[in-house]
C-alpha cells in the first residue's frame, strides 16, 4: 500500500492543482491526506474526481487556514472514526493483514498553543487499539540537528514532542532523500530556514506487521512542504516473472533450514555497512534470506 501526507499550502491556484495532479500521476498513492488546503467541503468536492479517488473526508479550513481532506481509492477498506483541525483518524481493514489505525496529523503551528496537539495524540491513543501509523506535518522538529537557519528550537518544545510519542508508543521511521521537508526560500542565504517537520511515526506493534516499510521525503511541488510517501511494502525488491513480481516474504519452509545462522550472518553484514535504522537492517535480512532460497531452493 502506499499513502502520501502532503501539506499542500493551499489548492486555489491552478500551480496547486497541477502540483496535486502531478503527484497523483507520478506516485498512485492509495491513500493521500492533505492538510493546509484552506477550502471545505463544497470546494473540494471536485478534487476527488480530478485525482481519481472518489472516496473523501474533509474538515473545512477556518477563515483562509487550515482544512484537512483524506481521499482513499475505491479498493481500499477503509472508516474514518473522528476528525479535528488537527486530526482525521481512521481504521483500514486490509486481507490477511486484520486492522490497522492511520491518523493523519496537522499539529498546530503557533508556539503557544502546540500543547494542543500532543493533548489531541495522548487521546487519540487511548480511544482503542490497534496497530497504529501517524503521519504528517507536526510542525515541530524532534532534535536541534533537523533545523537550519533561523533562531534555535526551543529545548522545552522539543522535549513536549519527544514525550507525546513516547507516551503514545510512537516511534519515527526514519526517511530517504532530503532530511528537510520544509523550506522557507528566503531570498537572503541569512534568511533561509529549512526544518524536518514531516514525519511518519508507528507504534511497535504496526512496525513488526510492516518491516519493509519505506518514507520517502518527495520532490517540492507548489507547497515549501515536500511530499511524504509511505510504502508500507519495498516495491523495489520483487521476484520477477513473466507478469509483475511478487513482494518478499518470510517463508516457512526456512524454519526447516539452517535460517537462524543466515539470520546472525545477514544482521552482521548490515551492521558493517555503516549506519542503519532497524528497518534498513530488516530489508537486508529479508534480502539475503531470499537470495539463499534462490540458491538453496532453485526459486525463480
Amino acid at each position: 500500500m502506499r499513502i502520501i501526507a502532503w501539506n499542500c499550502r493551499g489548492l486555489g491556484n491552478a500551480s496547486a492543482v497541477r502540483g496535486l495532479l502531478d503527484i497523483q500521476k507520478r506516485e498512485s498513492p492509495d491513500i493521500l491526506f492533505l492538510s493546509e488546503t484552506k477550502m471545505d467541503w463544497r470546494r473540494m468536492e471536485r478534487f476527488r474526481w480530478i485525482i481519481n479517488m472518489p472516496n473523501m473526508v474533509v474538515k473545512d479550513c477556518r477563515g483562509s487556514s487550515g482544512g484537512l481532506a483524506l481521499f482513499w481509492s475505491k479498493d481500499v477498506d477503509l472508516s474514518v472514526k473522528s476528525r479535528s483541525w488537527y486530526h482525521i483518524d481512521a481504521v483500514i481493514k486490509e486481507e490477511g493483514r486484520g486492522e490497522w489505525r492511520l491518523t493523519g496529523i496537522y499539529g498546530e503551528p503557533k508556539a503557544e498553543e502546540k500543547d494542543k496537539t500532543w493533548r489531541l495524540m495522548r487521546i487519540l491513543r487511548n480511544k482503542y487499539k490497534k496497530p497504529w501509523l501517524c503521519i504528517g506535518d507536526f510542525n515541530e522538529v524532534l532534535f536541534s540537528h533537523e533545523k537550519e537557519g533561523g533562531q534555535p528550537k526551543s529545548q522545552a518544545c522539543m522535549e513536549k514532542f519527544r514525550y507525546a510519542l513516547e507516551d503514545c508508543g510512537l516511534q519515527d521511521l526514519g526517511f530517504e532523500g532530503d532530511a528537510f521537508t520544509w523550506r522557507n526560500h528566503h531570498y537572503k542565504a541569512e534568511g533561509y530556514i529549512k526544518e524536518r517537520l514531516d514525519r511518519a511515526v508507528a507504534c511497535v506493534e504496526w512496525r513488526r506487521a510492516n518491516p519493509l516499510v519505506r518514507i520517502i521525503n518527495g520532490d517540492q511541488r507548489h507547497s515549501d512542504h515536500r511530499p511524504m510517501i509511505v510504502e508500507t511494502e519495498d516495491r523495489r525488491i520483487y521476484w520477477p516473472k513473466k507478469r509483475g513480481g511478487v513482494s518478499l516474504k518470510f517463508e516457512v519452509k526456512w524454519l526447516e533450514e539452517e535460517c537462524g545462522e543466515r539470520v546472525r550472518k545477514a544482521w552482521a553484514n548490515a551492521i558493517e555497512e555503516g549506519p542503519n535504522n532497524l528497518m534498513n537492517v530488516q530489508r537486508s535480512i529479508i534480502r539475503e534470506l531470499h537470495e539463499w532460497d534462490r540458491n538453496v531452493f532453485g526459486r525463480s
